[in-house]
């Protein structure tokens, strides 16, 4: 159950969202890591580590300008491409020479293996915080800058259930902080801006996209830049604090 000091907080909101990534979930390890081991175990084992990390930054940078919000805009395009081309984009940067016929298998195991629990953990108090936004009676929904596998994956991780929608950037064409993806969940939730509270990591995605949208917000970062950026009862270190502060004090929206 909500605390009448929980369900006071968020009295005024018909709909609460959530940002996923870095917000409920995390990579258990670092996507370069990831790819390494996975090529280890295909017998790929001499790849630089470091030269990993700064492919994976370049090629992902590289794929959002040219193809952004995983290709949706582009004709005959899909989003499995996006990730195979960007799969061996990068292990072409950090191994130029490597074999064609483990490349392919590369690929396809790790846009397989990112579908799956096995690449994602649960960022503590998590579940709790979106039980106890449910439990105070709320609409309850997720906003992504993800591919329409994000219902696959927060299925796996046993999140899906606990939301009424799961919305992603893909499938509405437009990304975080774009005003219409956050039209989008209103329309879908048939509440007004002004009834709806986002909460995410990021300040310019999540905390201030959503108050363009007219939405409130919650920003949820141990960035301190970003925590000063935001109004001093909107933003928290980590989610054990927000949960605190529902239950114990009020906060101004």
């Amino acid at each position: 159950m909500a605390s009448i000091k929980c369900l006071a907080n968020l009295n005024r909101f018909r709909l609460v969202t959530f940002d996923i990534t870095d917000t409920l979930i995390r990579f258990s390890r670092a996507p370069a890591v990831q790819y390494a081991k996975t090529a280890a175990q295909l017998g790929v084992t001499d790849i630089d580590q470091v030269a990993m990390e700064r492919c994976f930054k370049k090629e992902f940078m590289a794929m959002n300008r040219q193809y952004p919000n995983w290709g949706c805009n582009i004709p005959n395009f899909t989003w499995q491409q996006w990730w195979s081309t960007l799969v061996s984009n990068i292990f072409y940067c950090a191994k130029p020479d490597i074999d064609q016929h483990k490349l392919k298998e590369l690929t396809n195991i790790l846009v397989r293996t990112y579908r799956t629990s096995d690449c994602y953990r649960h960022i503590e108090g998590g579940r709790e915080l979106v039980d106890r936004v449910r439990n105070a009676g709320k609409k309850v929904g997720v906003i992504s800058n993800f591919d329409p596998s994000l219902k696959k994956v927060l299925s796996e991780v046993n999140l899906a259930d606990k939301f009424d929608f799961i919305l992603t950037s893909y499938e509405v064409g437009f990304s975080k902080p774009s005003k219409e993806i956050y039209d989008a969940s209103l329309a879908i939730s048939k509440v007004e801006a002004h009834e709806a509270l986002h909460i995410g990591n990021m300040y310019a995605l999540d905390y201030l996209g959503a108050r363009n949208a007219g939405w409130s917000s919650i920003l949820i970062t141990p960035n301190e830049i970003d925590l000063n950026k935001a109004q001093p009862t909107h933003g928290f270190r980590n989610i054990k604090e927000l949960l605190h502060v529902l239950d114990n004090d009020v906060i101004e929206w």
